[in-house]
């Protein structure tokens, strides 16, 4: 019996995994965005430029941002088990450019076992991935970025009252992408405003594929290789500005228009396409809606949300739905983040 534990558990996890990948999901939580602001807006954003969330489609994206930035995100996840991805990330810009950090955990809650001589055993997973990334402006309009990550697998944990001793899952995967943005500004001296085109495209996930092995434990079936999603993204991004009437002054109003096409590099990978809007007023306030369409599905899956800036523009918060308006009744995500303007050692 105790030797069967692992493959019952293995097979409940690969049963999550699958309803989470019928939604467009993946089940990975490198390319499942927790950021509320990307997921509404139909998660089209590899051309965006100074994006905090650019660590999760395009390291390039990071390029023009500055000061120190923290945010949390979380976000709720299709299938029933319930799950929760959540994502912690910090954004420091330099002049020597711009640095990331990235930590999330995709739980899948607590996944029911069947065990014969002792009743449900109740097994909780999750998996997660840390990654780094960098980017630069060469001026001209373009930018480059680099990130890497190490993914994992963790958890699979008897309740402390059953009395069986389950072997840890383990998948380790060290990740790379690479990413380019170029864009091109305009500007209308007659009726102040300024309008930008950026062209967007990165390759995610080059790099090992990840192992499950049980230590202690050989179950042929279980010992194998994990192929990471590999993933080329390649998307449109246009934003109309209302220049602010002096240095120091907020933007009246501000619209983005996002698209992104994403081709799976992996065999049975899916497909996927996304398009999104955004209206900003005076820097505060933000309304977003977006589809995102994936290979295989009857329909698209349709986002909105929104967003606000506290005086200052300091602190921030976020939302978005898919599905119903009432969120516990669809999946949402929310964030929270911190931005100071200017680093001390700038």
């Amino acid at each position: 019996m105790k030797h069967k534990l692992p493959a019952i558990a293995c097979l409940v996890l690969g049963v999550a995994r699958c309803a989470l990948s019928q939604e467009g999901l993946y089940g990975f939580p490198f390319i499942v965005p927790a950021d509320p602001r990307s997921f509404a807006m139909g998660e089209s954003f590899s051309a965006l430029p100074a994006n905090p969330s650019a660590l999760l489609y395009n390291p390039a994206g990071l390029a023009g941002l500055s000061g120190i930035r923290v945010s949390y995100s979380q976000r709720s996840l299709a299938g029933e088990y319930h799950g929760t991805l959540r994502s912690f990330n910090a954004v420091v810009g330099t002049p020597a450019g711009v640095f990331a950090a990235q930590y999330n955990r995709d739980y899948y809650g607590i996944l029911p076992m069947i065990v014969t001589d002792n009743g449900p055993l109740p097994v909780e997973a999750y998996d997660f991935d840390i990654g780094i990334g960098y980017a630069l402006g060469l001026g001209r309009g373009f930018s480059i970025g680099g990130a890497a990550k190490y993914y994992d697998s963790r958890g699979l944990t008897p309740g402390p009252s059953t009395g069986y001793s389950l072997s840890t899952t383990s998948m380790p995967a060290r990740l790379f992408d690479i990413g380019l943005t170029y864009t091109l500004r305009r500007f209308h001296s007659q009726v102040t405003l300024e309008d930008s085109l950026t062209l967007g495209m990165s390759y995610q996930n080059i790099g090992t594929g990840g192992s499950r092995t049980y230590p202690g434990v050989y179950i042929p079936e279980l010992d194998m290789q994990v192929g990471m999603p590999q993933f080329f993204r390649a998307g449109l991004s246009y934003t109309l500005r209302v220049v602010p009437r002096a240095t120091g002054d907020v933007s009246p109003f501000e619209a983005v228009f996002s698209g992104e096409y994403r081709s799976s590099q992996t065999t049975g990978g899916k497909d996927g396409a996304g398009l999104g809007m955004e209206f900003t007023i005076d820097e505060i306030v933000s309304l977003r809606a977006g589809e995102l369409f994936v290979s295989g599905a009857s329909d698209g899956h349709i986002r909105y949300g929104g967003g606000v800036r506290l005086p200052f523009r300091s602190l921030g918060f976020d939302i978005a739905l898919q599905g119903a308006v009432i969120p516990w009744n669809s999946l949402y995500a929310f964030s929270i983040d911190v931005q100071f303007p200017v680093c001390p050692w700038n």
